[in-house]
């Protein structure tokens, strides 16, 4: 033991698509939770209670009554938001206007507290997206372009994506998802391509990006909605721009960033921290620079090359130091493991 004390005395990371959850409201918790958001602009400043027969209702008369008919509130940052209620849920159109217009912005249609489908329109009043909730947990969702012709018709069951058709801008078939497998196409509202996914068992398996100009811009692998496998990012002119690995949704393996098309730096990561030996190149390929790593610290030695010297700085779980004090530390910490290996081994045996 005395040997053991004296050897100890010389001596650490990173993910749909909506399920559907009926959503059963309450008028009550609805309009009379002090009518306070996180956003202070969104603050109630008016509401009118209107009877299902059309005549107008003091907040006291709403809530004595079975709270059936009309809540109409506006906020104050200018949006009117006009709730339908029966027996006190939910019930019927629901709508929230752009602020100070009377435009609306979103549509929702209940059914006794149970959300059956949301519209989504611009300032024209052209809709943009609806979600249809079906019962079974089925979720069919259309995406419109600007001139009000669908994009895109999907259904989901869950989280899993089971069918869908994509169309181009001149409203030909381009892709289709059928049983779970299959192309989709997602474009912005002019037409414009913004990506191509690979659907496989109704689950996004590889994901493809693009510039405004077409070119690529990131090909992406997925496992379970997580990033997984290499990753390529390009610039806008088709030059690459990075590379990295990932292990389901963790930064593993060699990240390597581009100049000019050139490689430029490499960093290793193991699950997610920094190990190993990072690089960095000028705009001729050339080695200039390399730092040691280890748990996402510099530890060890990093160097500095021109054409005519080198320079080195030692680090100590990135502490500087000087390179003796670094063999000293490094020694008594792997004195320190040793010991401790030692101790864990013949605290498991017999």
């Amino acid at each position: 033991m005395n040997t053991r004390q004296n050897k100890l005395g010389l001596w650490t990371i990173q993910k749909v698509l909506m399920k559907r959850i009926p959503t059963l409201f309450s008028a009550a918790a609805l309009l009379f939770s002090s009518c306070e958001r996180s956003d202070s602009s969104d603050k109630i400043v008016s509401q009118q209670f209107v009877h299902k027969y059309g005549f107008d209702l003091s907040e006291e008369e709403w809530q004595q009554r079975s709270k059936e008919g009309r809540v109409i509130s506006t906020l104050q940052n200018g949006v009117t938001m006009t709730h339908s209620y029966e027996n006190g849920k939910l019930h019927g159109i629901t709508t929230q206007t752009f602020p100070h217009t009377s435009t609306i912005e979103k549509l929702s249609v209940y059914d006794q507290g149970i959300l059956l489908k949301e519209v989504f329109q611009d300032m024209n009043g052209i809709p943009i997206q609806e979600e249809v909730y079906e019962f079974d947990n089925r979720k069919i969702v259309t995406f419109w372009d600007e001139r009000g012709v669908p994009l895109s018709i999907e259904e989901y069951q869950g989280d899993l994506l089971t069918d869908g058709k994509y169309y181009s801008p001149d409203h030909t078939l381009e892709t289709q998802v059928e049983a779970g497998f299959g192309e989709r196409v997602k474009r912005d509202r002019s037409g414009l391509l913004i990506e191509r996914d690979t659907i496989e068992q109704g689950k996004l398996v590889a994901r493809t990006n693009y510039h405004p100009n077409g070119h690529i811009h990131t090909i992406s692998s997925y496992n379970n909605y997580e990033l997984h496998g290499e990753q390529l990012k390009f610039t806008v002119s088709a030059r690459p721009l990075m590379s990295l690995h990932w292990d389901h949704g963790v930064l593993n393996g060699l990240k390597t960033i581009y100049r000019n098309g050139l490689k430029a730096v490499e960093i290793p990561y193991a699950q997610g921290v920094k190990q190993g030996v990072e690089r960095h190149y000028d705009d001729l390929g050339v080695l200039t620079t390399e730092i040691e790593w280890r748990s996402d610290k510099r530890h060890g030695c990093s160097k500095f090359y021109t054409e005519e010297s080198s320079e080195s700085e030692w680090f100590f779980n990135d502490l500087a130091v000087s390179a003796d004090r670094f063999e000293v530390l490094d020694a008594r910490e792997r004195l320190v493991a040793e010991f401790n290996h030692e101790e864990a081994e013949s605290t498991s045996q017999p």
